[in-house]
């Protein structure tokens, strides 16, 4: 049995999603950074959200999920005991495939989480039946 804990962290591409990741990150970077693969619209040398116009955010998001290959591989070098991520769905299928536990940290509040996994559903004006009347 091993004496450390060894933990991988998998986040969005987003300042504001890398800040709780941030030790992790840095090492990460130190050791092996991550390459993102060429993606139609995205600007060479991206490596964040803040690197594009507001209008290219889907771009990244997709550059990430072709990331698979080299995430599966450092996995498979590094056997972390879990893996934390936040918008990745592939990650807890291939952290089983591994067996290694994988945890969603979100950075984020449930709404928005709701409003990412549920695409085209909107939040309307109007209280579903049963709901409390506004005073």
């Amino acid at each position: 049995m091993r004496s450390k804990f060894h933990a991988f962290m998998y986040p969005t591409f987003g300042f504001g999603h890398m800040i709780p990741y941030l030790h992790l990150a840095n090492k990460l970077a130190e050791k092996d950074p991550l390459t993102l693969p060429h993606v139609d619209g995205l600007p060479a040398g991206a490596e964040t959200t803040s690197d594009l116009p507001n209008t290219s955010g889907k771009v990244i998001s997709y550059a990430m999920h072709l990331l698979r290959g080299q995430i599966e591989a450092k996995v498979r070098a590094l056997k972390p005991d879990l893996i934390l991520f936040d918008f990745v769905d592939w990650v807890p299928e291939m952290a089983k495939e591994f067996g290694v536990k994988s945890v969603s940290y979100q950075i984020v509040s449930a709404v928005f989480v709701a409003m990412a996994l549920a695409p085209g559903a909107e939040l309307g004006l109007h209280q579903p039946p049963g709901y409390p009347p506004r005073k």
